[in-house]
């Protein structure tokens, strides 16, 4: 039997954790993003590793083959969908080699400088969970807009009770020392929001110290009426955001009188949402993000919640094409 490739190169600095699913093209960019980023990061060319959890799609092999001349990537491929990011990412943790782990969706990208802006911090010693900013876009880029007027961003200060309110940390924005062998994993019960759990985990049970870097350096993808996580936790009622809301706050009780009542804004704006996914309206792109720009604005200047707010947060909601609203 041909000896492992993992076990006979050096220990990379990072691993970079991709679930994937039927979505080749973009996985093709995300891995190019990485093969960017790890050769701006370190002129090792194994400094840098990508596992690759193909969660029971169409076989990924022979794209992935034709990274491996540029980039260390190993690939998994399941037999069947786990209906979830956890348990691919998971997977994925227990593989990982590296250092530290970074997180990266298969339809996002770094920009070039996401592994050695985000690995600065981390390698000084001054945090062991580091995120940047990154750019939300309702089309596909590959590379930092020269303007970004028109676009919204994922770049919040760290704020721990925003943080047990609301996940306004981008996904693949992130890199934390690595895990693997403590307890803190993904949480398989989630199908969204696994990944706001994790941070959650990571800075409450670990310790972990954050570190925000104030620089753009990852996209993420939010096109309208693509399939995904987002849009698809979104077609029913209650929604999968308000099963994984309620699941958390049971999961991680808060004692700030503060934090709760935002906890609680929170939780009526899920059901008014519900409310209209029951009637087939339909959500407005980048709800979440318009949502995330009004709290961080209320909670760092310490303005207590206003529920006559949550509304206007709907306006735009609309019944898909073809469907009335109920009565």
């Amino acid at each position: 039997m041909a000896a492992d490739p993992r076990t006979t190169r050096p220990r990379p600095l990072v691993s970079v954790i991709i679930p994937t699913l039927n979505r080749a093209a973009e996985l093709d960019a995300a891995l190019g993003s990485v093969a960017t980023a790890a050769r701006r990061l370190s002129d090792d060319a194994d400094a840098v590793e990508a596992i690759v959890v193909n969660d029971g799609g169409r076989s990924v092999g022979h794209l992935v083959d034709t990274w491996k001349r540029r980039l260390p990537v190993t690939l998994v491929e399941r037999d069947r969908c786990s209906g979830g990011a956890s348990l691919p990412r998971n997977v994925a943790v227990e593989m990982a080699e590296g250092e530290y782990i970074a997180f990266l969706d298969d339809d996002d990208v770094f920009l070039p400088r996401h592994l050695a802006a985000g690995c600065e911090p981390l390698r000084r010693g001054d945090a062991d969970f580091v995120y940047t900013g990154a750019v939300v876009s309702e089309r596909r880029l590959g590379a930092l807009p020269e303007d970004l007027g028109g676009y919204r961003l994922k770049a919040y200060p760290y704020e721990p009770g925003f943080l047990m309110v609301a996940n306004y940390l981008h996904t693949g924005a992130v890199i934390v020392r690595n895990f693997r062998h403590t307890q803190v994993r993904f949480d398989p019960a989630l199908e969204v929001c696994e990944d706001w759990d994790l941070w959650i985990a990571l800075t409450s049970e670990l310790r972990y110290r954050v570190v925000f870097v104030d620089e753009i350096t990852s996209v993420y993808h939010q096109v309208p009426d693509t399939s995904g996580m987002v849009s698809g936790g979104q077609l029913i009622s209650p929604s999968e955001f308000t099963l994984a809301r309620d699941h958390i706050n049971a999961k991680w009780p808060v004692a700030d009188p503060f934090v709760e009542g935002y906890r609680a804004w929170m939780v009526e704006l899920e059901r008014y949402r519900d409310a209209l996914i029951a009637r087939h309206r339909r959500m407005p792109n980048l709800l979440f993000d318009e949502i995330l720009g009004y709290l961080h604005g209320r909670i760092s200047r310490r303005l207590p919640p206003d529920h006559a707010h949550i509304s206007g947060f709907f306006a735009d909601a609309a019944a898909p094409v073809g469907r009335e609203p109920s009565a």
